[in-house]
């Protein structure tokens, strides 16, 4: 781990100018799944899908969320515009942007922080007794 530690000081001529090296290497920008334009959560199937997956998105332990259209984004040469939601749940501090493609269907997984409700957990009807057989 490397630790950067600094000192108040009065005197300004004490403290080295920064040095360009030729070994810095270039920063990575880390895009997580549906945090970032670049790798947007693509549901697909238009207002139908967006709703379908807010609907099933949740807290990692299964919290409700709450969410707010942002808007459409990115006019970054992106082929789609994708839509902002403002999404947050009990007990996460800071309410979290997240990118979804209503145009571009995809692999469909939770982002980091998240779960997937599945449909099973919806109440169904029971399913009719099977019709019994007689013997003749």
């Amino acid at each position: 781990m490397l630790f950067l530690a600094a000192c108040a000081s009065s005197n300004k001529a004490v403290v080295p100018e920064p040095r360009a090296s030729a070994s810095t290497s270039p920063r990575v920008e880390v895009v997580e799944y549906g945090f970032h334009p670049q790798d947007p959560i693509r549901v697909g199937w238009g207002d139908r899908g967006l709703m379908a997956f807010l609907e099933l998105l949740r807290g990692p332990r299964g919290e409700r969320i709450a969410w707010k259209r942002v808007g459409p984004c990115c006019g970054t040469g992106m082929p789609t515009e994708l839509e902002v939601f403002e999404v947050s749940y009990d007990g996460l501090t800071t309410p979290v942007s997240l990118y979804l493609d209503p145009n571009t269907a995809g692999a469909v997984h939770p982002p980091n922080g998240f779960s997937l409700q599945g449909l099973a957990s919806r109440t169904h009807p029971a399913p009719e007794e099977a019709p019994r057989v007689i013997e003749l």
